[in-house]
C-alpha cells in the first residue's frame, strides 16, 4: 500500500465518522434527490425507519460536463455544444441504494451508462459506481470489456447544509497508470478534489459556486490541451483546476413531480475553454 494510498484512506475514514448536519446531495454525475426521505422514529430510541423508496429522472442538458470537461466534444470538432440526453432512476432501501444514469449525446455519438451502489446518511454519502462509456462504435464494445469501464469511490461530506466537500478516487481502470518518472508503471489513483457552496437568494433561486482540481497527476481523467484537442496520451502533471463553475439552480414543482432548471457558467483554467450551461428536466 502506497503512502499516498494509505492517506487517502485516512481521510476518508475521518470524514466517514463526523457525520453532524442533514443536506441533499450529488451523487457522481447526476443529482440525487430522494422524495422519499429516511424518516425518524421518535418512538424507538431514534432508529430510521428500513423501507423500500425510488425516484426516476430526465434532464436535457446544453453539454455533457463532468469535472470541467467537455466529454462528449472534449474541446474539438470546433463545436461546443452538444445537447445531451439523461435519464436516471434510484432504488434504495433505507440508506442504501442503486442507482443507473445514462447519457446520450445528440451531435456528437457519445454514449455512457454509470452503475452506482451508495449510503447516506445525514449529511455524509459514500457511493461506489462504475462508467462504462464510448463514443460511435467504441460502446458496442462488449459490456463485460474491462478496458471499457472504471471503478469510482466517491464521498460527500455538507458543514452547515451549504458547504460540500467532494472527494473522488479511481480505483480500477486500464490507463490509470502514470508514464514517467520514478513511479512509472505504477497506478496513479486519479482523483478529483471539489468544494462547492451554495447560497439561496430569498425564495427565487440558489446560487452554487465551485471550485474543483485533480490533487495530482490523473492519467485516467486529466489530459494536457494540444490545440483544440485533448492529448490523453500526456495527462496534466501534479496539481491541477479544472472546473470554476457559478450556476443558478430553481426547482419548479406540480404535484409530485419537480422541474429543475439550471443556467450557468463553467471555466477550466486547465485547458482555458469556457462553457455557457443549461440543463432542464423533471423528476418524480
Amino acid at each position: 500500500m502506497t503512502r499516498k494510498f494509505f492517506a487517502l484512506f485516512l481521510a476518508t475514514f475521518a470524514l466517514s465518522v463526523n457525520v453532524q448536519a442533514t443536506t441533499p446531495t450529488t451523487l457522481g454525475n447526476s443529482a440525487i434527490t430522494h422524495s422519499n426521505e429516511l424518516s425518524m422514529d421518535n418512538t424507538s430510541s431514534d432508529k430510521y425507519e428500513w423501507d423500500f423508496w425510488w425516484n426516476a429522472s430526465c434532464d436535457l442538458a446544453s453539454n455533457y460536463m463532468w469535472r470541467g470537461f467537455d466529454q462528449s466534444y472534449r474541446g474539438g470538432n470546433g463545436n461546443m455544444v452538444d445537447p445531451s440526453f439523461q435519464p436516471g432512476i434510484t432504488i434504495g432501501y433505507g440508506k442504501f441504494y442503486i442507482n443507473l444514469w445514462g447519457n446520450a449525446s445528440l451531435l456528437s455519438d457519445y454514449k455512457e451508462i454509470d452503475m452506482f451502489l451508495g449510503f447516506e446518511h445525514e449529511n455524509l454519502s459514500i457511493t461506489i459506481y462504475d462508467v462504462f462509456c464510448g463514443v460511435g462504435s467504441d460502446f458496442n464494445t462488449r459490456f463485460f470489456d474491462k478496458d471499457m469501464h472504471n471503478l469510482t469511490a466517491t464521498i460527500d461530506y455538507t458543514f452547515f447544509d451549504r458547504l460540500r466537500l467532494h472527494w473522488a478516487t479511481t480505483f480500477i481502470h486500464s490507463s490509470d497508470f502514470l508514464t514517467t518518472g520514478k513511479r512509472a508503471g505504477k497506478r496513479a489513483f486519479s482523483s478529483y478534489f471539489e468544494v462547492a457552496y451554495t447560497q439561496p437568494v430569498k425564495d427565487l433561486f440558489d446560487i452554487e459556486i465551485t471550485a474543483g482540481a485533480s490533487p495530482w497527476t490523473g492519467p485516467f481523467w486529466c489530459p494536457t490541451r494540444v490545440g483544440n484537442e485533448y492529448d490523453w496520451d500526456n495527462p496534466a502533471k501534479g496539481f491541477n483546476v479544472t472546473n470554476l463553475s457559478l450556476m443558478f439552480n430553481k426547482e419548479f414543482e406540480a404535484g409530485n413531480v419537480t422541474f429543475p432548471l439550471q443556467v450557468g457558467y463553467i471555466y477550466n483554467p486547465l485547458s482555458n475553454y469556457h462553457y455557457a450551461i443549461v440543463k432542464a428536466g423533471f423528476a418524480f
